[in-house]
This record gives structure tokens, sequence and C-alpha cells, in this order.
């Protein structure tokens, strides 16, 4: 695990071997307390001593950059869709808000950065801006394709972030959005719309200060989406659906995976350390999920989803394979690594 770290990770060499055996356990154990992890990590000394390394390991400010740019590395060559997305769990009477910038990755989302979020409701537009300035000048050489992004997200001043960086948004609106000039609501221009129309307005409007063409639809349950884009409406429908991706990346951190939100740790920079562990343990497992997947098709259901998911497929694998520690689930390992080298 450390080889297929250290090119990605040029940390120092105690710290390379806390977050690699850290990896190893959240894997092991699906679980990120630490008071947990302790007798998972293959670390010296006792478990106090253990635990105590822990404790400071998750002090240490890993660079954004690092993770970024090896989160980015598993996706193909070209441009980028970002996720922007709020996750947030309650720990005793402490909130914990956390904004999360992710990648759409070959049906599913990867994520590549992390910030606080205030603890009440949206997060701030200083926040946001900074998470996606950081994204940026990590890797300047990727182009953004778009942004999306749900009705939280919105605003004149962000809409201008946003276009004074080239950044095309794919964000819903709340029906109450004024656009143009006259301050129209957005659902005056998409009245009587039918289950399962797409109605595009005739020409582009003036959403929160910047120009941008809009569209609605209506699904079976008669919730109306309605969203400002740039390019082609029935494209940007079907990328802002790809926007669910970031709430199977929420479910895989938290209850469905990892148990992110049974942590005791609440201080900013130890969550974003946190974080950063258990989202290269995510990638991993679905690296894993995918190779499976090529040597042996999962089944689907009816609707066409598969009966479990490449997440949860590559980690029962690696977790099967680290409980069950022989020379050949050793061997299975080893043969893992090479596709988490970033």
């Amino acid at each position: 695990m450390q080889d297929a770290l250290r090119s990605a990770f040029p940390l120092d060499p105690r710290r390379l071997e806390v977050l690699a055996d850290l990896i190893l356990a959240m894997v092991q154990a699906r679980s990120v307390v630490l008071y947990t992890l302790k007798t998972h990590v293959h670390l010296p000394g006792s478990l106090e001593t253990r635990y105590q390394r822990l404790r400071r390991f998750v002090r240490f400010d890993v660079p954004e950059r690092l993770f970024a740019r090896f989160a980015l590395s598993f996706l193909p060559e070209g441009e980028v869709h970002l996720i922007l997305d709020r996750t947030n769990w309650k720990l005793g009477r402490q909130d914990i808000n956390i904004l999360l910038l992710s990648a759409v990755w070959d049906g599913l989302t990867s994520a590549t950065d992390v910030d606080t979020a205030p603890p009440w409701g949206s997060s701030s537009q200083q926040v946001r801006e900074a998470l996606l300035t950081r994204f940026l000048q990590c890797c300047p050489e990727r182009r953004i394709g778009s942004l999306l992004a749900d009705r939280e997200f919105i605003g004149k001043t962000w809409f201008a972030f946003l276009d004074a960086h080239g950044i095309a948004p794919c964000i819903r609106l709340p029906a109450t959005a004024t656009i143009g000039t006259g301050k129209l609501p957005v659902w005056a221009c998409f009245k009587k719309l039918q289950t399962g129309e797409i109605r595009r307005w005739h020409r582009r409007m003036v959403v929160y200060g910047v120009s941008l063409c809009l569209c609605a639809t209506k699904n079976a349950a008669g919730e109306v989406l309605y969203l400002a884009y740039r390019g082609h409406a029935s494209k940007n429908l079907r990328r802002y659906a790809q926007r669910w991706q970031a709430e199977n990346l929420h479910s895989a951190l938290k209850s469905r995976g990892f148990h992110l939100e049974d942590t005791g740790l609440t201080q900013a920079e130890r969550v974003s350390t946190l974080l950063t562990c258990v989202s290269a343990a995510f990638i991993w497992a679905c690296v894993t999920g995918q190779l499976l997947a090529a040597r042996q098709p999962v089944k689907r259901k009816k609707h066409g989803h598969r009966t479990v998911s490449v997440f949860r497929l590559g980690l029962d694998h690696l977790q099967d394979l680290l409980l069950h520690p022989s020379p050949s689930s050793w061997r299975a390992l080893q043969a893992l690594m090479p596709s988490f080298d970033g």
C-alpha cells in the first residue's frame, strides 16, 4: 500500500506509513473511529501508542493538491464535470457540515476536495469560492466541463464567480428564482408542463446576473426541475441526473460503507484529514469493484441497476481478503495494488 501511495503522496515516511495503514484499517473495519481502528492498524507499539499516533496523524493537514490530483488520476483525460454538494450529521449538539467537491467518474463520483461549511443552512459564498479556487489551482491542466449543483448553490455573486472562471453551470433553480430584467419567476415560464415533457425556453435569459439557457421537465411524482445551463437541454438534463452520484458517495462514506458519522472528531482540520483517508479507501474499493465487474459481470435487476454496486462489490472483496489473511489473499491484494497507484 505504501508503494502504491508514495508517488501521489510524497509525505514523510512515518506519515505515509500511517496513511497506508489507516486506509487498510478502514476497509477492514468499515469504520473511521480511531479508537476502533487502533486494533486494526499494523503499527508498532502498544494499543495506546497506536491510538495516539492515529490521533496525531489526523491533526496533520494533508496538502489538498495531493489528494485532488490523486483522485483525478483515475479519471480519463479531458474535461471533468464537477459536483458540488453538502453532507452533514449531528454529533451530540454539534453540527458537522461538510462541503464536498467531487468529479463524475464512470457511473460513480470521486471526492476531489472538502471544506467545512457553517453549521446552519447552506454553505457560505466564501467557502464555496475557496473550495473551487483550490481545485483550479491544484489542477490547472484539467478543463471543467460543467459544475452540477442543487438549488441551495445559487446567487448573483456565485454565478458571477463561475462565469468569471469560465465554468458552465448546470444548476437547478428554485421555482421562485427570478429571471430576466422584469424579475419574472422561473415557474411562470413553464406553466402547464406535462409529465415527462422537456421544455426549453426559446432564448437565453439573465439568471442571477449571467446570461444562461433555461429548461424544465416534470417527473412522474409531479415534481418540476428548473435547470440553468449552457449548451443543449437534453445533454445538460442527462448530465444533471449524474448529480445523484454525489448522494451515493455520501451514503458510501456513511451508512453503506465506512460510517463517517460515527467519528467523534469535530475540529475542521481533523475531519478534513479523516475525509481524505476515507475517500482514498472509497476509491480503492471502487477501482477493485470495477476490476471484478469486468471479469465477472454483475447481475442486474429488472430496472437495469446492478444487484450490488461497484463500490460494495469492491469493498466486500477487499474486506474479505484482509479479514482472512493467507498466502493466496496476500497475493490477491498485491495484484490489486497497481490499479491503486494514482
